[in-house]
């Protein structure tokens, strides 16, 4: 998934009130997706989820700057933070039932009186929605990793394809890498570098796109071929190709 809408917007909305406005405005779909995808649920205007996420965004461009990465993830962390809350507190009044914390980490004991309810609340939440704490957990052990390779996590601000044909073009890319026979990332893990010949032996893609977004490309690969649930989230795209290259296969 992806706004259309970058940094430098997000950048200069936080700064002017009519350009936050716009920017809200436009990224109306994008939030609404994005709240959908955290709560594991549809979500429409109508619905509280929708104002809290919009409030959610709307403080995230007050608080925002390039020392935080990108600003949609950015942002997601506090939509889910604000979310959390907001569940935590609808549970607190229904029917003055005590919900278990272990509900909001996705745990619960079968033998609880309250099993049902605290069934519903974990759905609610999704059991794949990480928390804010945990994401920042990912993010840190992403950057370690990353510095094998020479990157840093909040480079990839800069070289993030933006237009919808060279997302495109990367999601084949990391997709030849983990297409078998064999899957490349073991080499690449391995060599700290891109296996690029063998990836455009895979797919018909200019080498100037490898080279522009090799940090972008070995980045999104370590992410799919990690233990980041989170920030696997918004590789969705990536994801899907990946499924249909071995579908072809």
């Amino acid at each position: 998934m992806n706004s259309g809408i970058g940094n430098q917007e997000a950048i200069e909305a936080g700064r002017d009130p009519e350009k936050k406005e716009k920017f809200l405005r436009d990224s109306q779909n994008y939030i609404l997706r994005m709240t959908a995808r955290i709560t594991n649920k549809s979500v429409t205007i109508s619905d509280e989820e929708w104002s809290v996420a919009l409030r959610a965004v709307s403080s995230a461009l007050d608080s925002y700057d390039d020392s935080k990465g990108d600003f949609w993830p950015y942002a997601g962390l506090i939509i889910r933070s604000r979310l959390t809350d907001l569940y935590r507190s609808n549970a607190r009044t229904k029917a003055e039932i005590s919900v278990r914390p272990e509900a909001f980490e996705g745990n619960v004991d079968e033998d609880d009186p309250d099993f049902q309810f605290q069934m519903e609340v974990r759905e609610h939440l999704g059991v794949t929605a990480v928390t804010e704490n945990s994401l920042k957990d990912e993010i840190e052990a992403l950057q370690e990793e990353l510095g094998d390779y020479g990157i840093s996590f909040f480079d990839l601000a800069e070289c993030s394809p933006r237009a919808e044909k060279t997302r495109s073009s990367c999601a084949s890319l990391i997709a030849a890498l983990f297409a078998p026979p064999p899957p490349l990332t073991p080499k690449m893990r391995k060599s700290k570098t891109l296996p690029v010949r063998e990836m455009l032996g895979r797919v018909k893609i200019s080498r100037k796109i490898v080279d522009r977004y090799r940090k972008y490309l070995i980045t999104s690969a370590l992410i799919l071929d990690g233990d980041y649930p989170g920030l696997a989230d918004y590789l969705g795209y990536v994801r899907d190709k990946i499924q249909e290259r071995g579908q072809a296969g």
